[in-house]
């Protein structure tokens, strides 16, 4: 089986966020199961590794009434074969996204990447598109590509990472960048809230819809969670899928990463990852105390994130002997915010506004709690890692963060976390003090910590479930 993944960014290339992970484990988790996989990027002026990539071939596409350089790339890593479409007027650029031209330029890449099929003889079994930045390839494949002999039995998947992101725009950009007829905008296809709807076009067009998480492939169906799309999500609730994401245990491991001072596993956590916390204390400006419970926040600074609930909690969670480090940038009001308790509390609060991977390794390392209270969230890495790591995570039970955390129970001394299930600071501050008290009873946190570190949250099991959907739509 032959599968061919389509996205915007992926690791170790370039990266802004999850979907990047996913695109650089999830089909290197594939190939060590005998799946044929290979992945389709853009060639961006930032990229790493740049220098390993071979020049493929180049020719000019047409992207609706334009006429267009389009450069292939390839390189190999991990058995998966990368491919990277390269037009300097698009992508030759600072960073990624939030240009007024974004859709023109992924409306290019769309155009690139099934061109790029024919050009080099291509033809996967599944075209597994990620995001609305690939979304529009599953509407030309049906409307114009499928139809040519070369294109045919091509089945196409669309994945949901976050349904905010729909990719919504002017309903004339149809025809102008896509060069598609403006009936199907009037008769839905691609029409949403009086708009031009990517994603909506995506789910309608594509054999099979999935998503990053059970939870979320059901909150998605409902009002509060479904962003607008829910009635047509519901439409296709017998092709909507959910699998967990999970997270590459070579890159994450506190047995080799170069990020951390002292190495740790399982079986010498609690000689070792004790050495990490005082660093950190000490890295930060915190007082050295490897007594008193260390929490970690490392995030976006944004709504979806919880910070309303911790802002409104800061108080007094300062009033309990605790430590708190937060690491990420976002939003002014957060970030202001934080500014504020920082300043009133210096010696029990380190404040970190900026993006630092090396930090937050450490900080995944050397805290003994992490905490994600997310208003939603599709799937969530960060309380992967920090389970990985033997922090043990404080989540709202919402997505992805309530199929991976598995709440304690103290009776039973079952479970590898804590959650709490309403979007309510005091529920949240319940669940901490609960959390602390547990942290007090060195029995109860070192069995806490032992299941956390034997988590399984790899690809090894997400990889098998992709298969079996992918092996189910190729045999259709």
């Amino acid at each position: 089986m032959k599968v061919l993944f389509v996205g915007s960014e992926v690791t170790p290339y370039i990266k802004s966020g999850g979907l990047a992970d996913v695109l650089g484990s999830l089909p290197k988790a594939l190939v060590e199961q005998g799946v044929e996989c290979s992945v389709v990027l853009p060639k961006y002026r930032d990229m790493k590794l740049a220098e390993t990539l071979e020049y493929v071939t180049s020719y000019y596409i047409w992207v609706s009434w334009r006429r267009e350089y389009c450069g292939i790339f390839k390189t190999e890593l991990d058995g998966v074969t990368f491919y990277f479409i390269d037009n300097e007027q698009y992508f030759g650029r600072p960073g990624l996204y939030s240009y007024d031209d974004d859709y023109e330029r992924f409306a290019f890449f769309d155009f690139a990447v099934l061109e790029m099929l024919s050009h080099l003889n291509i033809k996967p079994d599944i075209l597994s598109l990620h995001d609305w930045q690939a979304a529009m390839i599953a509407p030309l494949y049906k409307e114009r590509y499928g139809y040519y002999e070369f294109y045919h039995d091509i089945k196409i998947t669309f994945t949901i990472h976050n349904i905010a992101y729909q990719g919504k725009a002017d309903p004339r950009l149809i025809n102008d960048l896509f060069g598609l007829g403006d009936h199907l905008y009037y008769n839905g296809n691609l029409r949403h809230d009086n708009c031009f709807n990517m994603m909506k076009a995506a789910i309608l067009y594509s054999d099979l819809v999935t998503t990053v998480s059970p939870t979320y492939a059901k909150e998605i169906l409902t009002d509060e969670y479904g962003e607008g799309l829910q009635s047509i999500l519901n439409m296709k609730k017998d092709r909507l899928v959910g699998i967990l994401n999970g997270i590459d245990y070579d890159t994450n491991n506190p047995e080799t990463d170069p990020n951390i001072l002292y190495h740790f596993n399982k079986d010498n956590w609690k000689e070792e990852k004790v050495k990490n916390k005082i660093a950190l204390q000490r890295e930060l400006g915190l007082p050295e105390n490897e007594e008193v419970p260390l929490i970690g926040i490392v995030t976006r600074l944004t709504w979806q994130k919880g910070l309303d609930l911790i802002l409104s909690k800061m108080d007094e969670m300062m009033h309990r002997d605790v430590q708190v480090v937060v690491l990420g940038a976002g939003d002014r009001k957060y970030e202001d915010g934080l500014r504020y308790w920082a300043g009133q509390y210096p010696e029990k609060f380190s404040l970190n506004l900026k993006y630092d991977f090396a930090l937050s390794c450490r900080i995944y390392a050397s805290c003994d709690m992490f905490l994600m209270p997310s208003l939603f969230e599709p799937c969530g890495l960060s309380q992967m890692m920090s389970l990985r790591y033997g922090t043990i995570p404080i989540v709202r039970e919402t997505g992805g963060l309530k199929d991976s955390v598995i709440p304690y129970n103290e009776y039973e001394m079952t479970g590898n976390g804590f959650s709490f299930a309403h979007y309510s600071g005091d529920e949240m501050m319940s669940v901490i003090n609960y959390a602390q008290t547990m942290y007090a009873n060195k029995k109860h946190w070192n069995h806490l910590v032992d299941a956390a570190m034997n988590s399984k949250l790899d690809w090894e099991n997400s990889a098998k479930q992709y298969i079996d959907v992918f092996k189910k739509l190729v045999d259709e």
